[in-house]
């Protein structure tokens, strides 16, 4: 069939478009169509075309208007200052910039913010004969991340508000339960006047519910100090198996009133774990306590402890009424209730499950249930049992004991009993109280607290054998001094006027009275605390509630080394001998300062390795599970994204492991002659991602006239510059710049390089500057940082006969200068 020909005349068919016009066609009209702005101007910045959305946003409405103005006629003198630079720079750079945040004042006033790609135009030489422009409004974006920074600082200003309210609750909690628990306890086992069936039986069910408030506010306190990031894991060889069989002989008379059979068994290779030793307990009790609690009478409560591949586990099985499936997920969140109606069997906070998991999860474990509705429950957590795995602190292989006496009379504080729920109580081992013993010395203890009922509460129970001057708050308690001198102070922490740490303070500070003991009590229990109040001086430091035999012996045991060191003092002749001692003590401080310091680093250093850890393993499990279920692999960007976290975070463990052996080898290593400018570029590129993530702009300024060679390590020179620049990326805002220089710097007739590391961080403290370069001293948060890199980079410079010094100024940032002398200096030497 022969093809139709066109008609003609004003019915013909219009002619089919050449191919360049068609091209024009379509980029005419994706121009037109697209949501953003489009501008294109030329050599001079004058414009030569825009879109529509560009002509209504410079309010020139059609193109004719625009053509041939530049910025200043379309924007302003102000704003358009800001855009010429740029486009000059992308025009005699012939480099696009992407993503420029410029802020703009419209023609109708209103000021708002653009999101501008500019791009410069070529001709067929190449030659660069204008730019291109796209932007986009980003006005309210940029308004929503402002309302969400003020909603996130109101977020953190009311979680700030809540960990405060809950450090206040803590004081104001814990001094009525002293008032409440040590009265009782001090009935329950006074033998002076015994008690009727009816009064103990009383005095027994206040004791059990005091006992269980004061653990709802240690629960809810450890919750808070979860959510801050504040708890920490006191890592010691525990032995799991005796730990566990002595809960749960405490744990039997409990349930054999409740008709319950307990029993446990225990895989005799598991002995020695890495564990704490106080959360252990805690989460072995709580898993005991629900068994118990949810078992009807005539059921079953099954303990096992058995080793798994690199684990142990601890499991607590019942016949209780099982759980439904679809409940399950309520088990392990805080203050969730299985049964949450008005009407439930069970008591409870739904808080024990919850703080379970969580000291669980900060051991490095996992926790997890089995359950049929009708049959019973199984309640489970696993544990690293291997120590290499958790960097545990190395401690001897036997467990503490649990209580133990002197000759003197005197005892550690017993294990409180805990409430199981539903009637159940794991009564405290400890023996009854003594009765009073009166001492025949009459010695003067001043009691200083300004709650009238723990005044005389404290008045009260060291009344026997002393006289007692009490005081309301440290400006009193001065005052009572200067009038007679005490021979032990009994004080309060949080006091108005005069708190418990001034008083100690001044006291110490004073030649005259700062041989007098101080006993500081306080709600705040946590061991930052018991530090702080160490560190100003006091000689001992108990938490409320506190047990009054323990207070007792506490005060009985002041005195005697009061005494001891007057009469010391008093006797020259052995004057010698007692310093002789103090040496001895001197130097077993300063071992137990090392020890602590390689407690610091262990610590340090397992909190730093646990979290590359935790992300290679998350990511690997995230790739295994899905192609374990049948999924297959995931798409290539997932498995990229998973594969570049693992190598990242391993790249992390292998430099903590070279800084940990580069600061233990003993001798030093091969030296060859090195170019300190390469090794300032290779160090400064290792660092650049380092540097886009933190969006810090890393630059290296180097002398243009040649850099002598220096005679070096070149990893170890390598491993200090990173080391230096890696702090001051970590100390820089986002925005600023990390500035790294190297220049030739003689000193004397030796000559030598000087490297410069500068930021603009917020600088460091004068008093940390004298520790900077201490093994395993930081200043950067808990978890951060190891201690160790200016440490090695120290001991690098002057085991090469070089300095390096810091200079830095709180607000204007931080300099670190390190010179080292050149290669013929060092040969000559």
């Amino acid at each position: 069939m022969a093809p139709a020909e066109a008609p003609t005349g004003s019915a013909a068919q219009a002619p089919t478009p050449e191919p360049r016009d068609h091209q024009q066609a379509v980029l005419k009209y994706v121009i037109s169509n697209l949501p953003h702005a489009i501008f294109w101007k030329d050599r001079h910045g004058r414009f030569l075309g825009g879109n529509q959305n560009f002509l209504n946003d410079t309010n020139t409405k059609v193109l004719e208007n625009l053509v041939g103005k530049t910025d200043f006629d379309v924007w302003g003198s102000e704003d358009a200052e800001c855009f010429v630079r740029i486009d000059q720079a992308v025009m005699e750079r012939g480099v696009p910039m992407l993503d420029i945040e410029e802020p703009v004042l419209r023609p109708d006033g209103e000021q708002r913010v653009l999101l501008t790609s500019k791009v410069p135009i070529r001709d067929g030489r190449g030659e660069v004969t204008g730019i291109l422009g796209i932007y986009a409004d980003i006005t309210e974006r940029k308004r929503m991340e402002v309302e969400l920074q003020k909603a996130k600082e109101t977020a953190d200003a009311a979680a700030c508000a809540k960990g405060e309210f809950l450090t206040v609750m803590s004081h104001e909690l814990r001094t009525p339960l002293s008032l409440i628990l040590g009265p009782i306890e001090s009935l329950l086992s006074s033998q002076d006047e015994p008690l009727s069936p009816r009064v103990r039986a009383d005095l027994e069910l206040i004791q059990r519910s005091g006992r269980r408030l004061r653990r709802l506010v240690d629960d809810v306190l450890d919750h808070q100090k979860i959510e801050a990031g504040k708890m920490q894991i006191d890592w010691e060889a525990v032995d799991v198996g005796e730990l566990v069989s002595d809960m749960v002989e405490e744990a039997r008379p409990a349930a054999e009133r409740g008709g319950i059979e307990l029993s446990i068994h225990k895989d005799p290779e598991l002995r020695m774990v890495p564990a704490d030793r106080r959360k252990l307990e805690k989460i072995a009790l709580n898993l005991l306590g629900n068994a118990l609690k949810f078992t009807p009478p005539g059921g079953r409560v099954a303990v096992d402890l058995r080793a798994l591949d690199g684990l142990f586990e601890l499991s607590v099985e019942d016949t209780g009424p099982g759980i439904p499936e679809n409940r399950r997920h309520l088990l392990f969140q805080r203050f969730q209730q299985i049964d949450a109606s008005t009407t439930r069997k069970h008591e409870g906070t739904g808080i024990g499950l919850s703080l379970a998991k969580e000291l669980t999860e900060l051991m490095g474990g996992t926790v997890g249930v089995e359950s049929e509705p009708g049959i019973g429950s199984r309640f489970f957590v696993r544990l690293p049992r291997a120590a290499d795995r958790q960097a545990a602190r190395q401690a001897p292989f036997a467990p503490e004991p649990r209580s133990a006496s002197n000759g003197a009379g005197t005892s550690e504080p017993p294990p409180p009993s805990v409430d199981l729920g539903g009637g159940f109580e794991v009564p405290a081992s400890a023996a009854a109280y003594p009765p009073r013993v009166g001492h025949t010395d009459g010695s003067r203890v001043l009691v200083v607290e300004d709650n009238p009922d723990m005044r005389s509460y404290l008045a009260d129970i060291l009344s026997a054998g002393h006289e007692i001057v009490v005081a309301t708050n440290g400006r009193e308690a001065l005052e009572s001094i200067a009038a007679k001198r005490p021979h032990v102070i009994v004080s309060d922490v949080m006091m108005p006027e005069m708190d418990g740490f001034e008083l100690v303070r001044r006291l110490k500070g004073d030649p005259k009275v700062r041989d007098i003991p101080v006993l500081l009590l306080t709600a705040r229990a946590s061991g930052a605390e018991a530090v702080g109040g160490l560190d100003v001086g006091a000689d001992e430091y108990m938490s409320k509630p506190f047990d009054p035999m323990e207070l007792r012996a506490r005060v009985r045991a002041a005195e005697r080394l009061h005494r001891a060191y007057l009469e010391l003092a008093a006797k020259n002749g052995e004057l010698a001998a007692a310093l002789e001692r103090l040496s001895e003590t001197q130097q077993e401080l300063l071992q137990a300062g090392k020890m602590a310091a390689i407690g610091t680093l262990v610590a340090g250093l397992s909190h730093e390795m646990n979290n590359p850890v935790s992300a290679i393993l998350m990511n690997a499990q995230l790739l295994l599970r899905r192609h374990r279920k049948g999924h297959g692999l995931p798409d290539e960007a997932t498995i990229l994204k998973a594969l570049t976290t693992i190598e990242r975070q391993a790249n992390r463990c292998s430099e903590l492991v070279t800084a940990l052996l580069e600061y233990a080898r003993g001798k030093p290593i091969g030296r060859e002659p090195c170019d300190v400018r390469a090794a300032l570029r290779r160090a400064v590129d290792l660092s650049a991602p380092r540097a886009r993530e933190r969006r810090v702009h890393l630059e290296a300024n180097s002398a243009p006239s040649a850099l002598p060679e220096v005679l070096v390590n070149a990893s170890q020179l390598e491993s200090a510059l990173l080391n230096v620049i890696g702090n001051a990326l970590d100390a820089s805002p986002r925005g600023s710049a990390v500035v790294v220089g190297a220049r030739p710097l003689p000193r004397g007739d030796i000559h030598g390089v000087e490297i410069d590391v500068h930021d603009r961080g917020c600088g460091i403290r004068a008093e940390d500057l004298s520790r900077i370069f201490e093994p395993f001293f930081t200043t950067k948060p808990p978890g951060q940082g190891t201690g160790l890199g200016l440490s090695l980079t120290h001991r690098f410079i002057e085991e090469h006969q070089g300095s390096i010094r810091i200079e830095s100024e709180l607000g204007e940032g931080t300099t670190v200068r390190m010179w080292l002398p050149a290669m013929r200096a060092q040969v000559a030497e």
